[in-house]
């Protein structure tokens, strides 16, 4: 039988044990989930099961959390976008909330069964390891242990999860394709995908509260009101004295069209200058610093190593 990734120490099992939050969490998978092991992790003892589905239920505590607010998030955007394609929906957000939902978007579409925990609970802990990907997400889980996620259920909370760090670096070291500093070159993709995930968060509050928000309403127009209105604003075949006023969704998408408009200005005027550097010399230079804002949008890499066990 392949052996345990994880090492749970006694005083980590015993504060485990005393947290209502993991207690109740345990109870639930033992109730609800299937733990029965595959024949190839068939445990010959109460111990090494009691490890193995102890690890699983770690893993579903840290996991499904993040499932679960990336879930939200989804269902926030097609409410705010209306996008008929999903690969729009991220213009919901923007800078690092973007680049966390593109990547836990593509990551969802291929390794949800993983991130629900389902199947067999020595094979959900063994494949934790299979990717750089399921690494980095399970690293940034344990950062983000400690944050107090707003879409999930009220009740008794889960504990912290930062002393599984320090099993997750023993696993990796002991990792024959891994290694002794394969930990230690994750963290900072581990922080960047933690930071981009709190951001999201809090974006995701922000337009969900915008949304549901009731519209203001709109005062009795006056003649000294409607005199200060530029007929520009107002609507054809509409007579002055009818104020618009966009609501902050609407302004907010139509900052997100203008980014991604000068966006796509500054990716063109770069495939120019490498193609005629000496007539993109000749163009007039944007009023505005095009930098900052392609230096906010997402990179996503697709590049994996995979463990091939």
């Amino acid at each position: 039988m392949p052996k345990m990734p994880f090492t749970i120490t006694p005083e980590d099992a015993e504060s485990l044990s005393q947290s209502d939050g993991f207690t109740i969490l345990s109870e639930h998978l033992a109730e609800h989930l299937d733990s029965r092991f595959c024949p190839d992790h068939d445990c010959d003892s109460d111990e090494k099961t009691t490890s193995w589905i102890t690890a699983r239920d770690i893993l579903h505590a840290l996991l499904v959390p993040v499932a679960e607010l990336f879930d939200k998030a989804q269902y926030v955007a097609e409410v705010a976008t209306h996008a008929e394609k999903i690969e729009d929906l991220e213009y919901a957000y923007t800078g690092e909330a973007r680049g966390a939902f593109l990547w836990l978007s593509c990551f969802l579409e291929q390794e949800r069964a993983w991130t629900f925990t389902q199947g067999c609970p020595a094979c959900v802990a063994s494949h934790s390891l299979d990717s750089e990907f399921k690494i980095r997400l399970l690293y940034s889980a344990c950062l983000l242990s400690d944050v107090h996620y707003p879409f999930t259920l009220e009740g008794p909370k889960l504990p912290s999860f930062m002393f599984f760090l320090e099993s997750l670096r023993t696993a990796l070291s002991e990792d024959a394709l891994w290694g002794s500093d394969f930990f230690d070159r994750m963290t900072p993709k581990a922080v960047q995908t933690r930071d981009g995930i709190e951001d999201l968060i809090h974006q995701s509050l922000q337009i969900d509260a915008m949304l549901s928000a009731p519209p203001s309403p709109t005062p009795p127009s006056s003649g000294e009101s409607s005199a200060q209105v530029s007929p520009i604003l107002l609507p054809m075949g509409t007579s002055p004295g009818m104020k618009i006023k966009r609501s902050k969704m609407a302004r907010r998408q139509l900052r997100l069209k203008a980014e991604e408009e000068q966006w796509v200005e500054q990716m063109l005027l770069q495939a120019w200058e490498k193609l005629d550097p000496a007539a993109a010399d000749a163009l007039p230079n944007t009023d505005q610093n095009l930098d900052a804002i392609v230096k906010t949008l997402p990179m996503v890499s697709v590049s994996e190593v995979v463990h091939d066990k």
